[in-house]
């Protein structure tokens, strides 16, 4: 069975690459390599991504469809600088359709933004220009007040879409934050309550907010088992579980559903000692928003947020082979229209939307940095206390990496995908990298915020 699935997929990607390729040659002439009167930056067309030969496509192609290279489209690499901007043709994909008219974004953009400085990788001093000259970003925009004060492309289009990777894991937050809101959710109860699947495990002991809060006290985690392999050894519990949604494939007859491999998971400390960062917290929160909202989670997404914030392009949601919704990972839209998702948690979105489409009880949620005590007990929350040394008290909360005290919040991705949102300033700053997620965009996104603070 696996083999008839990856045979259709690279059928299905044959047919549609060949488009793609004769599309990017075709739009050659649109990408301007200058400023243009606006001051926004475009990508050289001998760096977008798009524009490589057929022959290269078909080689990513059969790359990806190699059972034991599945894992890695999650990992930068000359394959992934492609894969990653045309993720539709490696994942099947649900739609998230726009509505109505497309909103405005006006240009006020301010060319003094690449020349604001911050302390990157490996702390060194850089700009905003340099860091674009040096390292590996595909696109950036920032939006201030509803208007662009910063765009640039590197190996983008404005019309391409890019993955957001774990960027995703806010858009189910949201729509649990929404089902709590309603008092369809009490984040109070255990997981079971709402999924009866692990019902007899240590999931019974867990709350809800604690899987929110990456903070459940459970083994199989990402980043903190012993050996740190969790994403690329078959005998780990997060690889296990990846398998079951077709993310990773193991070798010989292994499959088991999903809740027979969470249910092995043990909890090995109380919730909320430790910011652990683990994606099977995402797909637990995933099963209650569509379990408990009565439908799935790209429908819901549309309903509530896509279809209302005149977005420029429908957006696409990875899906397994078997239906799971692909959350955690999945999410994949144009720059823009990220940086528009990012704006419905501003003042900026009644500009957008023409009402509050997120209550200000959900955004105090997220702000909410009372367990910032966990924060830097283990590898997530000690990686960003590098980013920002300057700032005690960060916290994460509902699913966001970084939570700082003044109500700025901020989720990163695989591979240094980014969405910094400030409500206080009403900015937000969002970018694509096929990088490793150590070059620090997010300082730089910082620093570009309060350059321009109000």
């Amino acid at each position: 069975m696996k083999k008839n699935i990856l045979f259709i997929a690279a059928l299905s990607l044959s047919i549609s690459v060949m488009q793609s390729c004769t599309q990017a040659k075709n739009d050659k002439t649109m990408v301007k390599s200058t400023n243009d009167d606006s001051g926004v930056i475009y990508a050289k067309p001998e760096n977008i991504a798009s524009n490589i030969s057929f022959d290269e496509v078909a080689r990513i192609s059969t790359y990806f469809h190699q059972p034991e290279n599945a894992v890695k489209i999650q990992f930068p690499s000359d394959e992934t600088k492609y894969a990653w901007q045309h993720w539709s043709q490696f994942y099947i994909t649900a739609p998230l359709f726009r509505s109505g008219q497309v909103s405005e974004l006006p240009y006020n953009i301010h060319p003094e933004i690449g020349e604001v400085s911050f302390v990157g990788r490996n702390d060194k001093t850089e700009t905003v220009n340099s860091h674009f000259e040096n390292f590996p970003i595909d696109a950036m925009v920032a939006v201030k007040n509803g208007e662009i004060v910063y765009e640039r492309y590197k190996t983008m289009r404005p019309v391409d879409k890019h993955i957001w990777f774990s960027c995703s894991k806010v858009t189910g937050a949201t729509m649990l934050a929404f089902l709590e809101y309603e008092g369809k959710v009490d984040v109070k109860k255990p997981v079971t309550f709402y999924l009866e699947e692990l019902k007899g495990s240590d999931w019974d002991e867990v709350t809800v907010e604690e899987t929110l809060d990456m903070a459940t006290g459970l083994n199989g985690t990402e980043h903190d088992e012993p050996l740190h392999d969790s994403r690329t050894n078959p005998e780990q519990i997060w690889f296990r579980w990846a398998a079951t949604s077709d993310v990773a494939v193991l070798p010989g007859d292994r499959s088991k559903n999903w809740y027979d491999v969470l249910k092995e998971m043990k909890r090995v400390k109380p919730g909320h000692e430790a910011f652990e960062y683990n994606s099977i917290n995402t797909f637990v929160v995933n099963w209650i928003v569509e379990k408990v909202g009565g439908m799935p989670m790209h429908e819901q997404l549309s309903e509530r947020i896509w279809s209302k914030l005149g977005m420029e392009h429908d957006a696409a949601l990875s899906v397994s082979p078997s239906g799971k919704t692909l959350g955690w990972l999945g999410m994949n839209t144009s720059v823009r229209d990220m940086a528009r998702f990012g704006m419905a948690f501003t003042p900026s979105c009644t500009k957008i939307a023409g009402e509050e489409i997120i209550p200000q009880a959900i955004i105090k949620k997220i702000q909410d940095t009372s367990h910032s005590d966990m924060y830097d007990k283990a590898y997530a929350g000690k990686k960003f206390v590098q980013s920002f040394p300057d700032v005690e008290g960060l916290a994460n909360r509902y699913q966001w990496d970084v939570v700082f005290p003044n109500g700025d919040f901020f989720k990163s991705g695989v591979g240094g995908q980014g969405l910094f949102v400030s409500p206080s300033q009403d900015m937000v700053v969002a970018w694509f990298c096929t990088g490793d997620g150590s070059d620090r965009e997010e300082a730089m996104a910082r620093a570009i915020i309060y350059s321009l603070a109000e």
